[in-house]
Formats: structure tokens, C-alpha cells, sequence
């Protein structure tokens, strides 16, 4: 996440409204910590619209060499904004870790549904992994990003399938139900978590910059090939796992070109946090 640039965001935040209960960073509790009505899904739920952001996508596309390695990388930023009614709130919980939890870096993630009277729906929606590298957990199957040719076959995918959820940009301050301060600020750094809530909140947008570790693809083989069209697509909720307004409007791509003789910068991808 572009953290560098939001330090503001590490603030402790008031929420406003019925969402005044989900502060990102909350550790142990379990389900007591803001317990929903129930754990299946009810009609007239106030969903999210979560909506790749092709303009952050066509931001910078540098081939990066890694001088280290001699490899080229294709670095490209991504974001997701949530047009909805209601936030993009996700939560995991489990036993201590020092008890009987089978892996202490991944947890059962809930996606939780917020109603107009200020109940919510709990639904179970996969994952939460522990990814040492980024330093907190991330939400699996959340996005996909590919890598396709001129004929749009795949030619690269990425590992990098998980992310957290945090409120980094004002992407539609218009909208009912807007917070004016970031509801969510962050994810949780702790592996040893019980608890953690993360999310994107109703006209805001989380960021993923291309300088983070698995903000890219290894174009090695490409950059030595004659030069070529090429295309990026990002996939919002591409395990079909979050219950959302809008399912049509989750893919989005722009085209880049890559071979002998495109122009790159040295430099690498750095840790995330």
C-alpha cells in the first residue's frame, strides 16, 4: 500500500454513523468485539461496489531492473474504489495461536453486511493470510492481476492474489454515507492476532503502489523479444467471494509494450508495510 504518502492515515479516527464500530487495527475479542445479528446473508443489506481504477493501473509502467539479478520487472500501481452503499468490511477471527489453530498465520475471513437500522449480516468469504513481507494480513482472493498478449491469451499471471484493505484515497466524497475520515487506516502487523477488521469504506479507494514487493510481472523473457502490445488486467474480486452491488464492473486493463528497447529504470520493488 502507498503507505509513504498517507502517514496521516496511521491516526486513531472517529467513525461516523452506524459503521463507528470498525476500526481497522482492533486485536483479540473474536466475534465479541462487534457482534452482527446474524451469519447469513439478509435482503436490503447496504452492499459494497468495489471497482478497479484504470488510471491508477496505466500509472507509470517502468520496466524496473533488478541489478542484482538482471532481472526486468514490469511495476504497475492498482487501486480499488468502493461505489456502494455500504463499506467493503472484512474480518477474521480464531482461538489463541498458542491453543489449537492448525496455522497461526491464516484465520476464517467474514464479510460483514451492514444494514440501514444498523444491524449486520457476518458471512463467511475465505481467508486471511499472514504475509511476512507486507508485514500484516491480507484478504485472499480479493483481486487478480494478468498479464495478456495482443490476442489476449495470458502470458503472465502474478502471485500476488491477497491484499489488505485500507481507506487511502477520496475517490467519491458525494456519496450517502461517505466518512469524511478513513474508516479504516490500516492492517494489522501482529501474526499472533485473534482479531483483525479491515476494509474499504464508501467513497474511499485503497491503493496498492508499484514499488511494493508483488506489484508486478517478470518480463525477463520479453524484454528480449522484438517488441510488442501487451495487457494488464486487474480482476476485483476475482475468487467471487464478496457479496457486492455490481459484479460487471470488476475488470478493467490498459495496454503497455515490451521488448528490446523499451526504455527502463534501474531499481527494484521494495518490502510493503
Amino acid at each position: 500500500m502507498k503507505r509513504d504518502h498517507v502517514a496521516w492515515l496511521l491516526l486513531t479516527v472517529v467513525i461516523a454513523g452506524i459503521f463507528s464500530a470498525t476500526v481497522a487495527t482492533a486485536e483479540g475479542g473474536g466475534r465479541n468485539q462487534f457482534p452482527c445479528s446474524s451469519t447469513t446473508f439478509r435482503p436490503g443489506a447496504l452492499l459494497p461496489d468495489l471497482v478497479p481504477d484504470q488510471q491508477l493501473l496505466a500509472d507509470d509502467h517502468v520496466v524496473w531492473l533488478d541489478p542484482q539479478t538482471g532481472q526486468f520487472l514490469l511495476a504497475f500501481s492498482a487501486g480499488i474504489k468502493n461505489f456502494g452503499a455500504g463499506p467493503m468490511n472484512a474480518v477474521g477471527y480464531r482461538e489463541s495461536v498458542a491453543g489449537n489453530v492448525p496455522d497461526p498465520n491464516t484465520m476464517p475471513a467474514y464479510q460483514r453486511l451492514f444494514h440501514a437500522d444498523g444491524s449486520c449480516d457476518e458471512v463467511e468469504i475465505g481467508t486471511l493470510t499472514y504475509h511476512d513481507i507486507h508485514h500484516h494480513y491480507h484478504l485472499n482472493g480479493v483481486m487478480k492481476y494478468e498479464l495478456l498478449d495482443a490476442n489476449l491469451n495470458a502470458v503472465k499471471p502474478n502471485t500476488k492474489v491477497a491484499f489488505c484493505l485500507a481507506d487511502i484515497l477520496k475517490a467519491a466524497p458525494d456519496l450517502p454515507g461517505y466518512p469524511t475520515a478513513p474508516a479504516y487506516n490500516g492492517c494489522d502487523p501482529n501474526k499472533q492476532s485473534t482479531y483483525v477488521n479491515m476494509g474499504i469504506s464508501i467513497g474511499w479507494e485503497d491503493v496498492y503502489d508499484k514499488m511494493l514487493a508483488g506489484q508486478n510481472f517478470d518480463v525477463t523473457d520479453l524484454m528480449s523479444q522484438p517488441q510488442a502490445w501487451y495487457y494488464i488486467q486487474q480482476t476485483v474480486d476475482e475468487a467471487g467471494i464478496i457479496f457486492e452491488q455490481n459484479d460487471a464492473n470488476n475488470i478493467t486493463g490498459v495496454w503497455v509494450t515490451l521488448g528490446v528497447g523499451v526504455p527502463y529504470a534501474i531499481g527494484g520493488p521494495r518490502p510493503g508495510v
